[in-house]
């Protein structure tokens, strides 16, 4: 059964069940969580792994000191993007949406001024 907690959180970051000095990160994606093993060796921070067998996606959970977390978030931010398609693939395209973007701003900004 899913705690409430788990429910209502949109990211990968828990409260650790039995420790609260420690913080916990949930990677489903096994490259994800290699490569957050990997930052944080080089960032020489002490963590704890466990793969979770039972669970059917086989999530991997990093325990880590709280007294880290705003250096592992930067680091779970990483390995998060890594491998990530970006959000619009397409390069021509993405300068498209940002010119569109561009154009209405400046309408709008000309049409506020010259309203007054």
């Amino acid at each position: 059964m899913i705690d409430l907690e788990e429910q209502f959180n949109f990211t990968n970051k828990l409260s650790h069940p039995t420790n609260p000095m420690k913080v916990v990160y949930r990677h489903f994606k096994r490259e994800q969580a290699e490569y957050l093993t990997e930052l944080l060796v080089d960032a020489n921070i002490d963590f704890e792994a466990q793969v979770d067998e039972e669970d059917e996606r086989k999530p991997t959970y990093f325990g880590v000191p709280k007294h880290q977390e705003t250096r592992v978030d930067q680091l779970n931010y990483i390995a998060l993007g890594k491998g990530r398609d970006k959000f619009i693939a397409a390069a021509p395209m993405r300068w498209i949406i940002i010119a569109i973007a561009g154009i209405v701003l400046f309408l709008a900004i000309l049409g506020s001024l010259l309203s007054k």
